[in-house]
């Protein structure tokens, strides 16, 4: 008996070559993919289908559009999300679901905060103050503040130093970003939002895990907070 394999289409294999091409380092974090007349020309497929696999890795965090300007690398992906084959199995966000990403948020982000806690470096502190530093020429949309926030997670989530926890943090990307991007929408002031974080990073120079534990388990429950109250 032979088993059928699954014939991947033309999009889903210009998906795979752009992630071994980002994975080589050939595009390297924020850099820009060639334009998509290049491409097209490079894979000689057509538009509809270019454009239908630079939608997946744009969903995944793979890659950002930006359009009028082009495609450019994701400044927080890694080459451990790439491999992850989860990432477009994990269910999409909605009212019905934030409980549930909620609680893995907590799981997670709670664990790594009392674990860079315990082992954070002067260079690790300084890379989280950087982030805590509000541009309003940097941050003036739901996206870009959704964009910082995240990176400020995912930082923690990298310097704890477990492949393990970034891959699936990374694979999270697109539900975690929705959910970002709902919270920006529902506070008036960026820049006091952002530094409610600031609480988190104090436990941390203190080395102080079960407040820093606790600290990062109250910030995803007052984000998830803020979201249900703008909708009623």
């Amino acid at each position: 008996m032979t088993i059928p394999l699954k014939k991947i289409t033309a999009s889903e294999a210009v998906v795979e070559s752009l992630k071994a091409r980002i994975r080589s380092c050939e595009f390297g974090p924020g850099e820009k993919l060639p334009s998509e007349q290049a491409l097209l020309k490079e894979y000689d497929v057509s538009r509809l289908t270019l454009r239908e696999a630079l939608a997946k890795l744009a969903a995944w965090g793979v890659i950002r559009v930006h359009h009028g300007k082009g495609a450019f690398v994701s400044e927080t992906i890694s080459v451990p999300a790439l491999d992850n084959v989860l990432i477009p199995l994990f269910p999409q966000i909605n009212a019905d679901r934030m409980g549930d990403l909620v609680e893995a948020r907590n799981t997670i982000e709670s664990e790594i905060a009392a674990k860079v806690a315990e082992t954070r470096t002067r260079a690790h502190i300084e890379e989280l103050e950087r982030l805590l530093e509000f541009n309003p020429r940097q941050i003036t949309d739901a996206e870009s503040f959704a964009d910082r926030d995240y990176t400020f997670h995912l930082t923690l989530v990298r310097q704890a130093g477990n492949d393990f926890f970034l891959s699936m943090y990374q694979a999270l990307h697109l539900q975690i970003r929705t959910f970002l991007v709902q919270y920006a929408r529902s506070v008036m002031d960026w820049e006091k939002a952002l530094n409610r974080h600031a609480p988190i990073l104090e436990a941390i120079v203190e080395q102080d895990r079960e407040k820093a534990r606790f600290l990062a388990r109250e910030h995803a429950r007052i984000c998830a907070s803020h979201i249900k109250g703008s909708r009623r």
